[in-house]
């Protein structure tokens, strides 16, 4: 035979307990003292498990039970457990004894990111999971840690066969799942750092000055008068051809005459415009 009775729901803050905190943080009921007569008479095993069915719905879930000091014909369930069954405060509700298997495995996955930011989450889960008897797939639970909530969907468990499972005196693997409002950051490729101007130009950071028109060894004659011999020469670095400069080359240049063009007199030395070379009179032995 099972124990199956049907109770008002009550939220444990109406409990004549000066400290409710514990009975939140859990996942145990409190029932009246007749229920306990009654398990009695039936020789249930412990530890006390239950299947808390919402009726109207079909929702449900399972639990241990902490005390038998609720009011006759109401039963005193975590605000969490009403959440899940979606009851509130007097709603019928079915309980009834039940056997689970003892669990192995359970996959967690926290509601919320912060979670993450607890320093050791397993030793916090190990802690607070003392206070649950049982764990049923598809169901939140609500544990209180530093004075905060956090709330944790259970996503799997194992044996599977009762969609529930026993975590009394039983070593059970706890696996994290991703938090439910956890984002995926977009991966966005490194840019790699140019490593010379190569990189950064390509071919053209580093062109082979074009020799058409520029010949080696240019230098300024001088004829024995003093005055120097004009030629292509003095052609100037500015006049050599640009079409292969980059824009790069072009920050990097630096301008001998400060940004403005060289006069003809700059580039020849000064030399007067009409003269040529080599236009000396010459004198008779004779006379």
């Amino acid at each position: 035979m099972s124990f199956e009775e049907r109770y008002h729901a009550v939220p444990v803050a109406a409990a004549d307990k000066t400290d409710t905190s514990r009975l939140e943080a859990g996942g145990k009921i409190m029932l009246p003292p007749s229920a306990l007569h009654k398990l009695a008479q039936l020789e249930i095993a412990y530890p006390m498990l239950f299947e808390i069915t919402n009726q109207v719905n079909g929702r449900k879930l399972h639990c241990g039970v902490l005390e038998f000091i609720a009011s006759e014909g109401s039963a005193l369930l975590p605000h969490w457990m009403m959440e899940n069954l979606q009851v509130g405060h007097g709603d019928m509700v079915k309980i009834k004894s039940a056997t689970l298997p003892k669990g192995t495995y359970v996959k967690l996955r926290p509601q919320s990111k912060t979670f993450l930011d607890i320093a050791n989450p397993k030793a916090v889960l190990e802690n607070t999971l003392r206070n649950f008897s049982a764990l049923t797939k598809g169901e939140t639970i609500r544990i209180l840690y530093n004075k905060k909530e956090f709330d944790i969907d259970v996503v799997e468990v194992k044996p599977r066969e009762a969609g529930a499972i026993s975590i009394v005196d039983t070593d059970v693997n706890v696996d994290f799942d991703a938090p439910a409002d956890y984002v995926e950051p977009v991966y966005k490729p490194a840019v790699k750092h140019a490593e010379s101007f190569r990189d950064m130009e390509g071919e053209e950071a580093e062109p082979e000055m074009d020799s058409g028109g520029v010949k080696a060894f240019r230098g300024a004659g001088a004829r024995p008068n003093g005055k120097a011999v004009q030629s292509d020469s003095s052609m100037q670095v500015d006049d050599l051809p640009q079409e292969k400069k980059s824009a790069l080359q072009w920050k990097l240049r630096f301008d001998r005459f400060g940004g403005r063009q060289p006069s003809k007199e700059e580039s020849c030395g000064g030399e007067e415009q009409g003269f040529k070379a080599f236009e000396g009179r010459g004198t008779s032995i004779r006379g």
